[in-house]
């Protein structure tokens, strides 16, 4: 562990890829932050890290660049065809925007079973405690915010986002997998995307963008977007190949 020049803590961990079934192995640079750093969050932002629980966090692999952050200019999105007939699909549902996180036994139910029948970590729900993960999550950084969905009563999906000076960051999404056929996924990203046009935020992170895996490549279709190419931010190309991974200070 070491200081950067940003005055973090700092250290490195490589672990299989869990995008990439091939044998590479990913390596993720992970900053522990000062208050002051975490005031910055938005720099870090544009640099392309995200937050895991109280750390910051970017990829840094090295003969890879699949995975891209991706970005949009908050107040120049357009809806596609298909984004506005999901947010007709959802007119029903009721969006409670938390200024702090909170977390509640329902949440915890509907998180386990969100990993059970989404991603099928039975595993992981009996190795590690449901509840300390999400505690992680909503409590991690004081500047998060939660959205809540409700169909009547029915608590259906959680939304964490990172709320940096001059942007939002979608963090994490959980949500009841009985309505799928809604698009949830899909249909939060537009409520925050709405939300950071609210609060009058510049950007709006969608995370990383990975061509080839589909769960993470629908990302390109909330457009206009930009990706970070070799420390800047362009507007995404026809074909994002050949992009570098960059471990040094973007400006």
């Amino acid at each position: 562990m070491k200081r950067n020049e940003d005055h973090a803590f700092c250290f490195r961990e490589q672990f299989p890829c869990p995008y990439k079934r091939d044998g590479r192995t990913a390596t993720i640079e992970y900053l522990l932050p000062s208050e002051d750093d975490a005031r910055m969050f938005h720099e870090y932002l544009s640099r392309g890290y995200r937050r895991l629980d109280t750390i910051f966090y970017h990829n840094c692999c090295a003969g890879c660049s699949a995975c891209i952050p991706i970005r949009l200019a908050a107040r120049d999105f357009v809806l596609s065809r298909s984004q506005k007939r999901t947010l007709r699909e959802n007119e029903d549902q009721e969006i409670i925007v938390l200024p702090f996180p909170e977390l509640t036994d329902q949440k915890v139910r509907l998180y386990e079973e969100y990993l059970r029948t989404k991603h099928g970590k039975t595993g992981e729900v009996s190795v590690r405690d449901p509840e300390q993960v999400l505690r992680a999550l909503h409590y991690g950084f004081d500047h998060a915010v939660e959205m809540d969905y409700y169909l009547g009563e029915r608590l259906i999906g959680v939304g964490i986002v990172d709320e940096g000076r001059n942007a939002l960051s979608s963090n994490y999404f959980y949500y009841d997998t009985n309505f799928l056929s809604r698009r949830l996924g899909i249909f939060s990203i537009l409520q925050e995307i709405f939300l950071a046009q609210r609060m009058k935020k510049r950007y709006y992170y969608l995370g990383f963008y990975i061509e080839e895996t589909e769960k993470m490549a629908y990302k390109k279709f909330f457009m206009p977007n930009q990706i970070l190419r070799n420390a800047r931010w362009i507007t995404f190309p026809d074909s994002p190949s050949e992009v570098k991974p960059d471990c040094s200070k973007v400006t």
